[in-house]
């Protein structure tokens, strides 16, 4: 390295950078390119320019730090210095280097959507919808847990804002609260949920004052979009919740839509109990365990006697009661009906804006009382109302399945799964509908990943099991059937063993097929009952066996009781041995299914 007369053979290597003026360069430097970044970061951010920008700037910055500290060493005292071969040779290699990353860099981030694409076929909706958001259960941070409730009710009041609008896609409720309590990376959680951006905060409660934090945080490019503390008293807390949800709201439609402010009404309680019996309700519900929903029953119930005018409480009895008939044997279906119809006519009277009442009408009409062509122009009125609402895609996608209508169903219940990616009964639904299209290894991908949140859950582990059943494959399907009965219990596990000792050959086929008849109707919702076999499984386990006439009385008889899954049954392709028989058609008349199938397969036959 080339020094100048000046210097001395006694200088260290620290008196030479501060003679040469290198360090005083460098600091100048940082600070400047600070200033630009921050600069930067306002007009990005007010612009909405994609952060993108923000990422090349750092790394030209970064690589332009190494080039004029050169500079620097040769001109920094007091530019004496004449351009130099050394140094020319220096910065052009520099500038080499600094092109070679950001050719890597531009290839870096070319490389995913290329390998994206060669997976996709032309036209495919992308992975992650750009416009998609999940909103994570803001942290408590007032070390009460009392307080609970005020942090819980921040981010359901965000919820039902977001979700209201048809531009957004807004992960549910049941997947995002998973995460509660849980240190996760951003990037993983926005993976899971398939959202691009996650919202989250804390709540801090002190005195008679409140500070709410909330963040959004684009988990492609890891950069904060926005964030924003709100200092409030607590006069009303309610109040308060809402003006913040609202706010909040607003905000989000601006960074993430390019909307104009707007205000959205946002339909609550201002009793404190009662709203923490709400949330108690609503994840309840969600378990879809017979305990579960009548203490979801009870937490709702309390809510609305604290205040009769809570027309959230009285929508979430509605669901409910619309729901119960499919997991207990306590109350009858025409009862539960009732029940529901009543609660969610008083939440309509008290918030005709608010879609759950529509939701359960919709499934009692569908589900309950077989009548589809109103059940689903009332789900599609919830969509209406909220298009994130995962639970109306479930519901709409089973009911148009049941219509006949196949892939059209299929495809509402893809679109619930992308919004709730965690929920279980979601998972379970759209797999069913993947078995009654004959679509048997797509089922098994669908409730896989649900094991993995809650593998004690019977929800998935049996269709799994049915599935792996019905390709022929018994060795794979006898965990997940073990699985099932450690979880129903009630020595569901000695039937399950006797059932493959049966199709192995070990046992009498026609003995457990009889032992499966013996059983009263819905008997398999009595967890002592010791049976595991439903309407849905019990028709495909009967052909199994090689007992037809037995799979067509138990369809005969179901079809003239109470059934509620024997409508999905009667349309696995399972059952096609017994499809064009005379009690088995009368029997899907009675159901008020339309079977897809027999068109084709029975046609010509009287």
């Amino acid at each position: 390295m080339i020094d100048t007369p000046t210097e001395r053979a006694e200088d260290g290597p620290w008196a030479k950078l501060r003679r040469r003026k290198v360090v005083q360069w460098g600091i100048l430097y940082a600070a400047g390119a600070w200033g630009f970044l921050q600069g930067l970061d306002y007009v990005t951010d007010t612009f909405q320019w994609p952060g993108q920008i923000q990422q090349l700037a750092t790394l030209a910055l970064l690589i332009g730090l190494p080039v004029v500290l050169v500079t620097a060493w040769y001109h920094g005292d007091q530019g004496r210095q004449r351009v130099s071969a050394a140094e020319l040779i220096i910065i052009t290699l520099l500038f080499l280097v600094g092109g070679g990353i950001f050719w890597r860099y531009d290839r870096a981030n070319e490389a995913p959507s290329s390998a994206v694409a060669s997976r996709e076929p032309p036209g495919a909706p992308l992975a992650v919808a750009e416009k998609s958001i999940a909103v994570l259960p803001f942290v408590n941070m007032s070390g009460d847990t009392e307080n609970e409730y005020f942090s819980d009710g921040i981010s359901e009041e965000i919820l039902n804002v977001l979700a209201r609008v048809p531009e957004l896609s807004v992960a549910a409720r049941t997947s995002s609260f998973q995460f509660k309590g849980e240190k996760r990376d951003v990037a993983e959680i926005a993976n899971q949920l398939k959202v691009r951006m996650v919202l989250e905060g804390s709540v801090r409660k002190q005195a008679e004052r409140v500070r709410v934090t909330a963040q959004l945080i684009d988990a492609q490019t890891g950069f904060h979009v926005w964030s924003e503390t709100y200092d409030r008293e607590l006069k009303d807390i309610f109040a308060i919740q809402d003006e913040i949800a609202r706010a909040i709201g607003d905000e989000l439609k601006v960074r993430v839509l390019g909307q104009g402010h707007g205000t959205t009404a946002v339909s609550g309680t201002m009793n404190v109990q009662a709203h923490d019996l709400y949330l108690r309700g609503l994840t309840l519900w969600q378990t879809r365990k017979e305990d579960a929903l009548f203490a979801a029953i009870d937490a709702f119930e309390r809510a609305i006697a604290a205040d009769p005018g809570f027309a959230q409480a009285w929508g979430g009895l509605a669901m409910t009661y619309a729901v119960l008939p499919a997991y207990t044997n306590r109350l009858a279906t025409a009862v539960s009906a009732d029940r529901s119809l009543d609660a969610a006519q008083r939440a309509l009277a008290l918030d005709p804006a608010q879609p759950e009442p529509y939701l359960a009408m919709g499934n009692v009409a569908a589900a309950l009382t077989r009548r589809r062509e109103t059940g689903a122009a009332l789900l599609r009125r919830a969509i209406d109302l909220r298009p994130s609402s995962a639970t109306a895609h479930q519901w709409l996608g089973t009911t148009l399945v049941e219509m006949g209508r196949l892939e059209e169903g299929i495809a509402s219940l893809e679109r619930a799964a992308e919004l709730d990616p965690r929920s279980l009964i979601v998972a379970n639904n759209h797999a069913s509908m993947l078995l009654i299209a004959g679509r048997d290894a797509e089922a098994i991908e669908a409730c896989t990943p649900a094991l993995e949140y809650t593998p004690d859950s019977d929800l998935c582990s049996w269709i799994i099991g049915l599935s792996h059943l019905i390709l022929g494959d018994r060795e794979r399907a006898r965990p997940f059937f073990d699985r099932s009965a450690a979880a129903w219990g009630g020595g569901t596990d000695q039937q399950v063993a006797a059932l493959f000792d049966a199709l192995d050959g070990r046992g009498d086929r026609k003995a457990f097929a009889r032992s499966l008849m013996a059983f009263p109707e819905r008997s398999w919702k009595e967890s002592g009952s010791g049976n595991l076999f439903g309407d849905f499984d019990a028709l495909v386990v009967l052909i199994l066996l090689g007992e037809p006439g037995l799979a067509l009385d138990y369809v005969d008889r179901g079809s003239r009781g109470d059934p509620i899954d024997l409508a999905w049954g009667v349309l696995l392709p399972s059952v096609d041995p017994i499809r064009c028989e005379p009690r088995f058609v009368a029997a899907v008349d009675r159901l008020g299914v339309v079977d897809h199938r027999a068109a084709r397969l029975c046609a010509g036959q009287s």
